[in-house]
């Protein structure tokens, strides 16, 4: 028995010890890849409604960026792991505290975040509107996913859908 609840208690800790806020990561696949796009193209994702925590910016990092990288955007020491192999992080901050981040795993949830202006891939609460829709990408499905003021710099994607059954979906 104690070797079971060694294993069950090793087991959590390996899978804990990431951090990353599984709840925000699937309310955000399912905001992205639910659903039809509107009449504009595209779905309005609202990141402060996903959210159950208090947060002033999101930042997004891209794989392999490692604790110095993150802290130097941020401007505060990142404690944290650095980003995974071919995985996304969204991180949120409040003052000069992470609040919460996300890493998702890009093979199974393709989302492209672009930047906007000079935000770059630092979003304010303010301007965390996001228009996302799907576009194919040689043959594979993906969500782009941009601040809606800046839609027009990637709508020519839109015109990309992938034909049915040759693209790998995400869903």
């Amino acid at each position: 028995m104690l070797r079971y609840t060694l294993l069950f208690a090793f087991a959590l800790l390996l899978f804990g010890c990431s951090g990353s806020n599984q709840e925000l990561n699937q309310k955000l696949k399912a905001a992205v890849t639910e659903g039809e796009a509107g009449a504009a193209g595209y779905k309005t994702i609202q990141m402060a409604e996903l959210t159950d925590f208090d947060w002033d910016v999101m930042y997004y990092f891209q794989p392999n960026e490692d604790q110095k990288a993150i802290s130097d955007v941020i401007g505060f020491k990142w404690e944290g792991a650095e980003v995974p192999d071919n995985h996304r992080r969204l991180l949120f901050v409040k003052g000069e505290e992470v609040a919460s981040y996300v890493d998702y795993y890009y093979n199974d949830f393709p989302l492209f975040v672009y930047g906007c202006g000079d935000d770059k891939w630092i979003y304010p609460k303010s301007r965390a509107t996001f228009a996302s829709f799907k576009y194919c990408s040689g043959n594979q499905e993906v969500y782009a996913f941009i601040p809606e003021p800046c839609v027009d710099n990637i709508r020519m994607l839109m015109d990309n859908p992938c034909p049915e059954g040759e693209a790998a979906s995400a869903e």
